[in-house]
C-alpha cells in the first residue's frame, strides 16, 4: 500500500473536518482541520485515530473526531456462492450487492432472536455517550449498521473490537455453541459532509422496511427509532426489550453465569472453596489472557475494605493486588493513618484478571466478576469500605457518577457505610489531588473510629 500523504484527504474531500449539524464537540476545537493535524503513517496499531488504518488486508482511514458508517455481519450471512461472485464485482458496486445479500437473510440469523437482539442493543448502548455517540444503529437479522462517532482517546477500531468480542462470548454462550459468530472484517465509512451523513441515517432507519420485516422505522424495536419508541404497542417485540435502557445508559451490565456457576452457588462458599473458583474462572474474557487470577490479601476479619479496579502487568505477575507503584503509594497512605495491609485490612479488586494493557474493565467483565467480591464482602464483614477510583465506586455504587461528586457523601454499600477516594494510580499522574486524598483518608481513620467505637 503506497504511504499516507495528505493527498489522499483532499481527494476525499476530509478537508476540513466536516463536523454533524448540532453534535457535541467531543474533545477538539469546532474549527479545527484534518489539514492542521499531525497525520500519522499507516499503522497496525488498533489504537490509531488519524491517519490510514492497515490491518494486512484492507486500508481503513481513520481522522479523529469523525463520524462513521460502520456495518458488520455474521459469520455465516453470506453464502459461499455469494463470496464467489462477490471477488469477480468491481469494488464500487460490491457493497450494494452485500447490502443485498444480508438483506434476503442469509444464514442463521441469530440476531433475529429476541435475547440475542437485545444482548447487542443493550452493549451498543452501554457506553453510548461515553465512548462514542451513536447517531442511529439497527440490528438486523444477520447483521448491524451504525453512524457512530467516537469520543475523546477511544479509537473506532477498539470500540468495534470490544462490542463485537464481548456480544460474540455471550451469544455463543447463551447459544451453547462455540466458533465465530462475528465476520472478522467490518465496513467501514468515513462520512465526509452532512449529506452523506443524512443518507446513511436515512438508509439504517429504513434498513427493516426495506428488508419487509416492518411497515416502518419505529415498528422495529431494534433500531434506534424503535428503541426510543418501544414501549409502544405496535413495535416488533417490543414486549422482549428492556426499554428502560432508553432513557438511562446502565452502568453495570447484567452477570452472565453459567448454569453450573450460578451467584446462589458462589455465595455458598467457603475461603478456600472461593479462592479456587477464582483460580479456575472462566465467566469473561479476560481469562484468556490472564498469567494467574488475583485473589486478594490482608486480613480475612479486616475491619476496613479496600476495593480497587483490576490487576496490573505486575499484579498478574506475583498474584497480589497493589504491588507496584500504586501498591508503594497505597501502603503509604495506610502507613499515614496508622494501618497496614496485613492487620485490620483486606485488598480486593472489582476484577480478579489482568484488563489487557491495563485499560479499566468492561461492565461486563465486573458483573461477571461481582458474586466473587460480594462473597469476599459477606466473609469478610467489614465495617467499612473504601472504593479506590470510579471503577470501583461504579461497580459498587451501581451507577456512574464523578470521583469530585462522590467523595465527601454519606454513601453505603448493602447498609455498610462507603468512602470513595482517588485511585492511587490516578494519585501518581494527579500530584495536586493528593492533599484532598489526604482529606479522605482523614475521614476514612474518623470513620473506622467511630465505627469500632458503636
Amino acid at each position: 500500500m503506497k504511504p499516507f500523504s495528505q493527498d489522499w484527504l483532499a481527494e476525499l474531500n476530509l478537508s476540513p473536518l466536516w463536523r454533524a449539524r448540532g453534535a457535541v464537540d467531543a474533545g477538539r476545537d469546532a474549527g479545527a482541520t484534518v489539514s492542521g493535524l499531525s497525520i500519522a503513517p499507516a499503522t497496525t496499531d488498533n489504537k490509531l485515530r488519524q491517519g490510514i488504518h492497515n490491518r494486512g488486508y484492507l486500508p481503513h482511514l481513520k481522522a479523529e473526531g469523525g463520524i462513521y458508517f460502520v456495518t458488520f455481519r455474521l459469520a455465516d450471512s453470506l453464502p459461499q456462492s455469494a463470496l464467489d461472485e462477490l471477488r469477480d464485482i468491481p469494488p464500487e458496486a460490491r457493497s450494494k450487492k452485500i447490502e443485498a445479500y444480508l438483506d434476503a437473510g442469509h444464514g442463521e440469523c441469530v440476531l433475529s432472536k429476541p435475547e440475542i437482539a437485545q444482548l447487542v442493543v443493550h452493549t451498543l448502548k452501554t457506553f453510548d455517550g461515553e465512548r462514542y455517540v451513536l447517531h442511529d444503529w439497527v440490528v438486523m437479522p444477520n447483521h448491524v449498521h451504525l453512524v457512530i462517532e467516537p469520543r475523546g482517546e477511544h479509537g473506532l477500531s477498539d470500540i468495534l473490537h470490544s462490542l463485537k468480542s464481548y456480544t460474540a462470548s455471550e451469544a455463543n454462550r447463551i447459544l451453547a455453541r462455540n466458533g465465530a459468530f462475528w465476520q472478522h472484517e467490518s465496513y467501514e465509512r468515513l462520512l465526509r459532509n452532512q449529506d452523506e451523513f443524512d443518507r446513511c441515517v436515512q438508509y439504517v432507519q429504513q434498513n427493516p422496511v426495506r428488508a419487509q420485516l416492518v411497515s416502518e422505522p419505529a415498528q422495529y424495536a431494534y433500531g434506534r427509532a424503535g428503541f426510543v419508541a418501544g414501549k409502544d404497542a405496535g413495535a416488533t417485540d417490543a414486549r422482549h426489550l428492556d426499554t428502560s435502557i432508553a432513557t438511562e445508559r446502565p452502568s453495570v451490565a447484567p452477570a452472565s453465569l453459567p448454569a453450573t456457576t450460578a451467584a446462589s452457588d458462589i455465595q455458598q462458599l467457603d475461603w478456600p472453596q472461593l479462592k479456587q473458583a477464582i483460580a479456575a474462572c472462566t465467566l469473561c474474557p479476560l481469562q484468556a489472557n490472564r498469567t494467574q487470577a488475583v485473589f486478594g490479601v490482608g486480613d480475612q476479619q479486616a475491619d476496613i475494605l479496600f476495593v480497587g479496579e483490576g490487576p496490573g502487568e505486575e499484579e498478574d505477575r506475583l498474584g497480589e493486588p497493589f504491588v507496584g507503584q500504586a501498591g508503594k503509594l497505597l501502603d503509604n497512605m495506610l502507613a499515614s493513618i496508622d494501618l497496614t495491609r496485613g492487620h485490620q485490612v483486606y485488598i480486593a479488586n472489582v476484577v480478579k484478571c489482568r484488563p489487557p494493557g491495563n485499560r479499566n474493565p468492561e461492565p461486563s467483565e465486573a458483573a461477571a466478576c461481582a458474586p466473587y467480591l460480594d462473597r469476599q464482602i459477606a466473609l469478610i464483614q467489614p465495617k467499612l469500605i473504601v472504593a479506590l477510583g470510579k471503577v470501583a465506586a461504579t461497580r459498587l455504587l451501581g451507577k456512574e457518577a464523578s470521583i469530585a461528586s462522590l467523595r465527601g457523601q454519606p454513601l453505603q454499600y448493602r447498609d455498610r457505610p462507603l468512602i470513595v477516594t482517588y485511585h492511587p494510580a490516578y494519585l501518581l499522574r494527579n500530584l495536586a489531588d493528593k492533599a484532598k486524598a489526604w482529606e479522605d483518608l482523614c475521614r476514612i481513620k474518623r470513620t473506622i473510629l467511630s465505627l469500632r467505637n458503636v
